[in-house]
């Protein structure tokens, strides 16, 4: 991973992360040319960029092997090949993604209000291959991010074009445990130049007793090109979705035998998943800087069928629930930005969104929808979520000094929740809510290799909508508040090491609520932390890079367990070493987490795990490649996500507290090989 000082040259340095991040850039006129290194540009000592040369020696067998790849975030599949993966970031378990905003091409891929969970990010739409760049700003500092953005936000980008129509054809196994299918075609071609379509089609039962049959389709056609006085770029993606899961099992029932790590005590959870986006930008000159403006739609369903609590609340039929969630999701953005002279650099913009979603809960049996809620009347809730989220924010990038420039932003949003009751009209209601939220951070060029960066601000996510509503907007948003002080080094011109200290104020947590089956508002928290990261090219042939983050995270009050907070990550790791040439590669990378506390009183262990990657590729000519990608190289049985629940296994069992776990998969080898005509 090359990760160097990023500058741009407006007469002196300067930094344009504020253009470099959007994902709709089209080049300024040339009397503006902003120059750009082969890195994204660094607004603090914690910003992580991976280009496609880092992600070549990199698993990438599906978007989540990507996204666990990024220093200091790790990823967990939570049950079944098409849930959303679990995120920790910054001391946070984000769950699905309630602390962490994520955009694929500058569309929003968090769900506000979803029938799982507040934030719901699923990234299992895109296509591995296309993806180009990741990157990640830690931290609330940035004004053009706004709802989620409280421990960080991450951007994917994906291809524009190909140089050659390519077929991959991408097939897996256990080494050690049952496989059944597992494999991949992925088709990609340039019908015209700057265009893009690639499609996959896929299948996977992975290793459990019970096949998860993860099949999956997807689609995304890219085009752009000049029109008029500037560039217009059109995008389409489609996803459509079905699997089995296992579900988070007891620890208790495998450690005593009487349950396979990779069986089920209910075999019927599962899910299907649609998902079609269009997405358009234009961009042209206009008064002496750039305008952009850009809209998407996003139809996104999902049916989720789950048993967390197993025999806890219904011993004769069982605690299953299906989960709803369908919504039209539209928006847009308008941004201008200007440059003045070589000293500043001004970014405005003005954001909209407006999800429509339908979310339910049913208490279900082997996925039939049952005549009653746990004993209460049927469906345990059903609603229509009407939210809007206007934002307003403007940002600045000012060369004070030829060594220092700064950063001030400002951002106002201004949020609205109605819900329409489907099933009992309690929950009929309306509320709005605004939130200012204020930036600031300073770099320092105390040397040509070395910079000092100091960054704050304040950001937010909100709440749930019927939360929202049933408190009269009481605590509908939660306001985060962030201060950063890092450092980069370039020790030498092949070398790099940065080093950072944060703090994290968050006014209300999301708490995993094992009854409801979704997330509740909770406590005000406080974090802080410590991130370290650096690579060497050690020779034209050999490189190495590494990375850690330790943070401490608790509840501001202490509710007699030392503000203790569950699942929140402490030590973090990753990095790898990579021998390559421009034929190919072997890279060996590893990653991992340490144990936490489980619960809220640390009584139980979420255990942590450090896994080991082989991953290689060779170029056989110009048109055909091999990649070969042994995952858990030493075969170790691991936790992925991990929950601490007070479930019964059977319907005569007792009620027990206990650690519940979807096993992470055994030593798997893929093969995939690409032929480009």
């Amino acid at each position: 991973m090359q990760h160097l000082f990023a500058r741009a040259v407006l007469g002196v340095a300067l930094i344009p992360s504020f253009v470099h991040a959007h994902p709709d850039d089209v080049p300024p006129p040339e009397e503006e040319i902003i120059e750009i290194s082969d890195d994204a540009p660094a607004e603090s000592a914690s910003s992580v960029h991976l280009d496609r040369g880092d992600l070549r020696v990199r698993p990438r067998t599906q978007p989540s092997d990507i996204l666990r790849q990024v220093p200091g975030l790790v990823v967990s599949q939570h049950a079944g090949g098409g849930k959303s993966d679990q995120y920790f970031i910054r001391g946070f378990d984000a769950d699905h993604g309630t602390d962490i905003a994520i955009f694929a091409d500058g569309v929003p891929v968090n769900l506000a209000s979803h029938g799982h969970g507040q934030g719901y990010a699923d990234t299992h739409w895109l296509i591995p291959e296309t993806i180009d760049t990741v990157d990640v700003h830690k931290g609330p500092y940035a004004a053009r991010y706004g709802d989620f953005y409280t421990a960080g936000a991450l951007e994917l980008r994906t291809i524009d074009q190909v140089t050659g129509p390519t077929l991959w054809t991408i097939a897996g196994t256990s080494l050690t445990q049952r496989f059944g299918p597992n494999f991949r075609v992925v088709g990609m071609a340039s019908p015209v130049k700057t265009s893009l379509v690639a499609v996959e089609v896929g299948e996977s039962d992975g290793p459990f007793v019970h096949e998860q049959d993860f099949r999956n389709g997807k689609l995304l056609a890219k085009w752009r090109g000049r029109v008029g006085p500037g560039e217009l770029r059109l995008q389409a993606t489609s996803y459509v979705a079905r699997w089995n899961q296992s579900g988070q099992i007891p620890a208790g029932e495998v450690a005593a035998g009487r349950l396979d790590r990779f069986g089920a005590i209910d075999p019927t959870e599962g899910g299907t998943a649609h998902r079609s986006s269009l997405h358009g930008a234009y961009a042209w000159r206009v008064r002496g800087g750039e305008l952009r403006v850009s809209a998407y739609g996003v139809r996104n369903d999902l049916t989720l069928f789950s048993n967390f609590t197993l025999f806890a609340r219904d011993p004769g039929r069982g605690d299953q629930i299906e989960q709803l969630d369908a919504r039209w999701l539209s928006g847009g953005e308008l941004r201008y930005e200007r440059a003045f002279g070589s000293r500043a650099l001004l970014t405005a913009g003005a954001q909209v969104r407006h999800d429509v979603a339908e979310t339910g809960l049913w208490h279900t049996e082997a996925r039939t929808r049952l005549a009653d809620c746990f004993g209460a009347p049927a469906p345990c809730n059903h609603t229509t979520n009407r939210i809007w989220d206007l934002g307003l924010f403007a940002e600045a990038n000012v060369s004070v000094l030829p060594w220092l420039h700064v950063f001030p932003g400002v951002r106002v949003d201004a949020l609205s929740w109605a819900v329409e009751d489907l099933a009992t009209r309690v929950l009929d209601a309306a509320t709005h809510e605004a939130i200012v939220s204020p930036k600031l951070s300073v770099e320092l060029h105390a040397a040509e290799q070395v910079n000092f960066f100091l960054n704050s601000g304040a950001g937010f996510h909100s709440n749930d909508a019927r939360a929202a509503v049933t408190s009269a907007g009481e605590g509908a948003l939660a306001r985060a508040l962030g201060a950063e002080a890092g450092v980069r080094m370039r020790p030498h011109p092949r070398a790099r090491v940065t080093a950072d200290v944060w703090y994290l104020h968050l006014s209300s947590e999301q708490v995993w609520s094992g009854d409801a089956g979704g997330t509740e508002a909770s406590d005000p928290t406080r974090r802080f932390g410590l991130d370290l990261e650096g690579s060497v090219d050690a020779t034209p042939w050999l490189s190495l890079d590494g990375s850690v983050t330790w943070s401490r995270s608790t509840f501001v009050g202490n509710a007699g367990n030392a503000g203790a907070l569950a699942l929140a990550p402490r030590w973090m790791g990753s990095g790898g070493i990579a021998v390559h040439d421009e034929r190919g590669f072997v890279s060996l990378r590893a990653r991992g987490i340490a144990d936490r506390a489980g619960n809220g009183d640390g009584s139980l262990t979420a255990e942590g795990f450090l896994l080991f990657d082989l991953i290689a590729g060779r170029s056989l000519g110009h048109h055909v490649a091999l990649e070969l990608t042994i995952a858990n190289l030493f075969d170790t049985e691991w936790r992925e996500a991990q929950f601490a629940e007070e479930s019964r296994v059977s319907p005569t069992a007792p009620l027990i507290e206990q650690m519940h776990f979807t096993p992470g998969i055994p030593l798997t080898a893929t093969l995939a090989v690409s032929v480009t005509y």
